[in-house]
């Protein structure tokens, strides 16, 4: 769980500016990402990128949890495959289904 938390809390962190610039909507702080996944409003991030690593291979770059326009919640995702194409997805906070998928 400390794990979950320090890495939730550092992507909230290093991705907060970015997120708002791109117009990504209200980023959860990282205290209300915790509580999000505590109370079972969300996935956990680490299952997501268990996930993306069996489906893609490769790792995350970078994530946020945003407030969707319609209410409820989802996770932006950076990713680097397996084989080095970089994308980015939209995950579903509620379900951990992806929900759209950009990149090569």
């Amino acid at each position: 769980m400390k794990r979950i938390f320090a890495s939730l809390a550092a992507m909230a962190l290093l991705s907060a500016g970015p997120a708002i610039a791109q117009g990504w909507g209200d980023s959860f702080s990282p205290g209300q990402a915790r509580d999000a996944v505590r109370d079972g409003k969300t996935v956990p991030l680490s299952k997501i990128f268990q996930m993306l690593k069996r489906e893609y291979g490769g790792y995350q770059l970078g994530a946020d949890l945003v407030s969707k326009q319609g209410g409820g919640a989802e996770y932006h995702i950076d990713w680097m495959t397996g084989d080095g194409r970089k994308m980015r997805f939209v995950v579903d906070a509620q379900s951990g289904s992806i929900t759209a998928r950009r990149g090569a």
